[in-house]
């Protein structure tokens, strides 16, 4: 069966309808989650660093050197 429709005797021409695809939506999508994914990762390394940072801290004995000081010595 033909998609043209009868009108009047004559064959009416299909619509100049764009045809849809779904490359560029799938495309976008694609490159948002590499995106995401990569924020992600350098998120957990940032906080790795941070905890390799703060026990690097404590093994040179910097947070135990703050935390034993007696401030009241110092106030005016």
């Amino acid at each position: 069966m033909q998609r043209e429709e009868w009108v009047e005797g004559r064959a009416r021409p299909k619509r100049k309808m764009p045809s849809l695809s779904i490359n560029n939506p799938m495309e976008v999508l694609r490159q948002r989650l590499l995106l995401e994914v990569a924020r992600k990762q350098m998120r957990e390394a940032s906080q790795r660093q941070a905890v390799a940072n703060r026990l690097f801290l404590q093994n040179v004995g910097k947070r135990g050197y703050l935390g034993n000081l007696d401030l009241t010595r110092y106030e005016n």
